[in-house]
């Protein structure tokens, strides 16, 4: 009698415990939620993977302080693609299968985002790129939510913003990979019927160049009165530091990027009054950017937030309010909160339509004496 009791009491046991285990599901667990964050790290880019990695332990730090996402700690796990798409592969397969990430943010570029994306699809989780080429989010991959502003918004907009101001000859130099194509694409799409007639100038370069004199040779020749740049940090810079020394006086312009510390770096003081559009401008004097800005400088040792740091930090807040609404880190029921998630970050309203654009407007800047500005 005493052994059947005794085996009733373990089997009890087991039972107890391995439904305790079992039922151990998101609020029961301790263990930390990874967020993998993808970025060049090092390279002409690796200003870009800094700001981000910077902007997401930020609000990872952040939400930790306050008590974690459903009661456990964000943990970032940063990874360095170089700026390479095979190398983004790679670096994504190991927080998939070896970190067991629950979502990535980035890269920050458009050609290792695409890279990425068949891998993406394949584990069913969602990923939050930063680069902002259009068919980053038109291949119907249902993993896809952006946390910038595609090409259309931010160069189309950029267009014709210039030309609002009165610019009417336009020379374009960008790179040839797909952040420059798909520039100057979205510069023709916004400007219609009319970019024949501004565009005086349509340059190419590929990505890692350091001489540009013949290209600037040739938009020297076109006589614009601005010059919109696509490309690199490093590679901008030099471009616009280049044209100075060839006596090229025109309006430099360009998207998110080329405000950034690395390219006003390389251009050696050319960079001053340029003109650039952004999903986020350091210089925004709403609270919720100002607060952003303080606790970013104190944590990246004094560097100024550009639009890759702000980018960082919004998508891992966008990734805790979608766990929190889906009450789970499952991928199916995260994609499913995505979809159905609005939320205000620094860099605006996230809005995610059907296709995964997050963003839909700008803001525009300048640098004037040597740092960020808004544009009057």
């Amino acid at each position: 009698m005493a052994k059947k009791v005794f085996l009733v009491l373990t089997i009890m046991i087991c039972l107890v415990g391995f439904i305790s285990a079992s039922g151990s599901s998101e609020g029961g667990s301790s263990d930390p939620i990874v967020i993998g964050v993808v970025g060049a790290r090092t390279g002409d880019n690796a200003g870009l993977g800094e700001m981000q990695g910077y902007g997401a332990q930020l609000a990872a730090n952040e939400i930790n302080a306050a008590g974690g996402v459903l009661g456990r700690p964000i943990e970032i796990i940063l990874e360095d693609s170089q700026g390479i798409p095979a190398q983004a592969v790679a670096a994504l397969n190991k927080l998939i299968y070896r970190d067991n990430a629950v979502a990535i943010v980035g890269d920050n570029q458009s050609s290792p985002c695409l890279a990425m994306l068949p891998v993406i699809a394949k584990a069913g989780i969602p990923i939050l790129p930063h680069g902002t080429a259009l068919n980053i989010c038109q291949q119907g991959n249902p993993w896809v939510f952006r946390t910038r502003a595609n090409d259309d918004v931010k160069f189309g907009a950029l267009a014709e913003f210039l030309v609002g101001e009165g610019y009417s000859r336009i020379a374009v130099l960008h790179d040839s990979a797909d952040y420059g194509i798909g520039g100057i694409g979205s510069i023709r799409t916004a400007l219609g019927d009319q970019a024949d007639s501004l565009i005086v100038a349509d340059e190419t370069f590929t990505p890692g160049d350091k001489d540009f004199s013949s290209q600037l040779l040739k938009i020297k020749n076109s006589n614009p009165d601005v010059m919109i740049i696509i490309g690199p940090m490093t590679d901008m810079g030099l471009a616009m530091k280049q044209a100075r020394q060839m006596g090229i006086d025109v309006q430099f312009a360009g998207g998110a990027g080329i405000e950034g510390q690395t390219t006003l770096d390389a251009a050696g003081g050319a960079g001053e009054g340029l003109i650039f559009a952004a999903g986020f401008i350091s210089a925004n004097p709403d609270p919720q950017v100002v607060s952003f800005v303080e606790s970013f400088l104190e944590i990246s040792g004094g560097k100024s937030p550009d639009d890759f740091a702000a980018t960082g930090y919004d998508a891992v807040y966008i990734i805790k309010e979608a766990i929190e609404l889906a009450g789970s880190t499952d991928g199916d029921a995260l994609q499913e909160a995505l979809r159905n998630l609005e939320y205000k970050g620094v860099e605006g309203v996230f809005d995610f339509d059907e296709v995964g654009e997050g963003l839909h407007s700008m803001q525009y800047g300048t640098i004037k004496d040597g740092v960020v500005a808004y544009f009057e």
